[in-house]
């Protein structure tokens, strides 16, 4: 569950993103741009979501 968890905030995360956007064959500009406003307005709740499962995720033990 852990890795679930930290797998999505790296596929999810703005450079990552940019990085296949680019890849995908849209200009480099319009991705910084669009990248600039995910990283502000989406990105930064999904981070802090990340870092709470995490720590949950620590918290609970799994059952042997």
């Amino acid at each position: 569950m852990l890795n679930n968890f930290l797998n999505m905030q790296h596929h999810l995360n703005p450079l990552h993103v940019y990085c296949r956007l680019v890849e995908r064959g849209m200009s480099k500009n319009l991705s910084i741009s669009i990248c600039k406003y995910y990283q502000v307005l989406i990105y930064s709740w999904l981070v802090w979501f990340t870092i709470v499962a995490v720590r949950v995720c620590r918290l609970v033990k799994p059952t042997s």
